[in-house]
């Protein structure tokens, strides 16, 4: 089925009728790729490659005609080389492209739209505005729509990025610096590492904690390289060693245990002087 839309481009400082190339092009090429990107979306295309034929054909899109009345752009969408049917999928990719049209004037993109069709929506928008201060779009059933591009909310189309939340941390070593009128906190692991802990909860009583040693855990925050930096809302609690590890031992004293395998320290191989030459020779070979 072959569905037709009209582009009046209104106050372009050019003679009624006539419009740059340069603009053209730019407004030509942006609404083939929006309808490209219409077409894969309602066939759930998302890998990157050709499109099917029907795809294709559903998107394509013709520059029928130009006409005064300002400047006026006649575009063609579907198929011209068979019977115009109303086909399903061409229907739903005309209709998923209208309402792509209408929320360049409204702001209000569905909320389903993928990135691809947000890009390209937005660089039309910039195209548009390049070459006229107004735009109206009017659908061959009478549908229309009437804007300022240079007004348009760019924002609304931009895509929400979505990090993983950060799993928590756990890092060990002596609490060494303490402000209570923020809550913030320092520690200095093993490596010589600092770390600032903010939003320490229950700060008043783990202040208490000052120059021992204490284990944080809560969110890590990295710095461009990865680093962690900081830890966000961290539970502090002290740490005890073991008494093992506070006993001092005198290396000199120290002797195997009773039940000590292993090689004899006073033991070895025993060999002759004709073994002993044969040992040399097979290392050396000499």
């Amino acid at each position: 089925m072959t569905q037709q839309f009209e582009f009046r481009l209104q106050g372009m400082p050019l003679p009624q009728g006539e419009i740059a190339l340069v603009d053209l092009a730019a407004i030509g090429g942006r609404l083939q790729e929006l309808s490209t990107r219409v077409s894969r979306w309602v066939a759930d295309i998302d890998r990157a490659g050709r499109s099917p034929s029907l795809v294709e054909s559903a998107a394509a899109l013709r520059l029928a005609a130009t006409r005064p009345g300002s400047t006026i752009l006649e575009i063609r969408a579907g198929t011209h080389d068979t019977l115009d049917l109303d086909l399903p999928f061409e229907r739903e990719v005309t209709t998923k492209f209208w309402e792509i049209v209408t929320a360049l004037g409204s702001d209000a993109p569905p909320a389903d739209t993928p990135a691809s069709v947000r890009e390209t929506a937005v660089q039309l928008l910039d195209a548009l505005q390049h070459a006229a201060p107004v735009v109206s779009v009017t659908r061959q059933d009478g549908a229309w729509i009437e804007f300022r591009p240079a007004e348009k909310d760019r924002t609304v189309w931009r895509v929400a990025a979505t990090e993983p939340a950060a799993e928590p941390v756990t890092v060990v070593g002596r609490l060494e610096a303490v402000d209570l009128r923020t809550n913030r906190f320092r520690i200095v692991d093993d490596l010589g590492h600092r770390i600032a802990l903010r939003d320490v909860e229950d700060a008043q009583n783990v202040a208490r904690l000052i120059d021992r040693r204490v284990r944080a855990s809560g969110l890590p925050t990295p710095d461009s390289r990865g680093r962690l930096v900081s830890i966000s809302e961290p539970v502090l609690t002290g740490v005890t060693l073991p008494d093992l590890f506070r006993q001092h031992l005198d290396p000199s004293e120290w002797s195997p245990p009773t039940n000590y395998v292993g090689p004899d320290p006073d033991g070895g191989v025993d060999l002759d002087d004709d073994e002993w030459a044969d040992f040399l020779f097979m290392v050396t070979g000499q």
